[in-house]
């Protein structure tokens, strides 16, 4: 794992720890009642985001390095090699905002990685609480549209954000922190 994604999944994972956290304080609070801390949610939540923010990175590389969100104007010969390994913060920053790469990164993020992150979701919670095939399959008929209808609300605009006004090497702190907030949603809705 190069530095970049290292960097990016211990950002994440401190995040979704602390989301977790303050979801367990939500509940408390609601309850009336402070019960110990359940350290094995926090942790299930920590092995998700090990497990899942590096391949969410690559994706969001690949999508930056197949649509650059920004393009030099016509005429100028020094284009951004796409060849690259990760686009850089001034590669994404130079240059005029492509519409249409904006697009079709936001309609791809949100139209297939978006379901492809809730189903995970579900099911990768499902086998670290040791549901069976049955359960998780359970799980994720009554759970998948309500979790990923529930996410349009939030990530849509956070994504939008970040592919216009964010560079690309601060888009994934940006998510996280926005994950934060969503953290806390999953892990409540997962201790009920």
């Amino acid at each position: 794992m190069d530095s970049k994604v290292t960097t990016a999944t211990v950002q994440a994972t401190v995040l979704n720890a602390l989301s977790g956290v303050f979801a367990q304080g939500i509940l408390a609070y609601r309850k009336g009642a402070v019960d110990e801390i359940d350290f094995s949610s926090i942790l299930r939540f920590i092995v998700y985001t090990v497990l899942t923010t590096p391949p969410n990175y690559r994706w969001q590389e690949f999508l930056e390095q197949t649509f650059p969100t920004t393009t030099e104007p016509k005429g100028d010969k020094t284009l951004k090699d796409k060849s690259s390994p990760s686009p850089s913060q001034d590669a994404v920053t130079a240059g005029k905002l492509n519409i249409a790469n904006t697009a079709a990164k936001f309609f791809l993020d949100q139209g297939l990685g978006a379901p492809v992150n809730t189903l995970l979701f579900i099911c990768l919670m499902g086998q670290m609480n040791l549901q069976g095939y049955d359960g998780i399959l359970s799980n994720v008929v009554s759970d998948f549209w309500p979790m990923l209808f529930a996410g349009y609300r939030v990530w849509p605009l956070v994504c939008l954000l970040n592919l216009v006004v964010v560079p690309f090497d601060y888009r994934q702190l940006v998510g996280s922190i926005a994950g934060l907030g969503w953290g806390v949603f999953l892990s409540l809705s997962q201790m009920k």
